[in-house]
């Protein structure tokens, strides 16, 4: 498709952002998925670390 035929775009298009996606991280311990306000592993009991950034 030409640019003319697409119009005029003031935004660039993002990514698309997967909420799910980083709603998990991965255990220290097991590297199971563990949601990211939990405070163990259900795997293996392991305290996970708050992560910030």
């Amino acid at each position: 498709m030409s640019d003319s035929k697409r119009g005029i775009r003031l935004f660039r298009r993002r990514n698309r952002d997967d909420l799910l996606e980083r709603s998990f991280v991965e255990c220290a311990d097991c590297a199971q998925p563990v949601y990211v306000f939990a405070e163990t592993c259900r795997g293996c009991g392991h305290a996970v670390e708050l992560r910030a950034g």
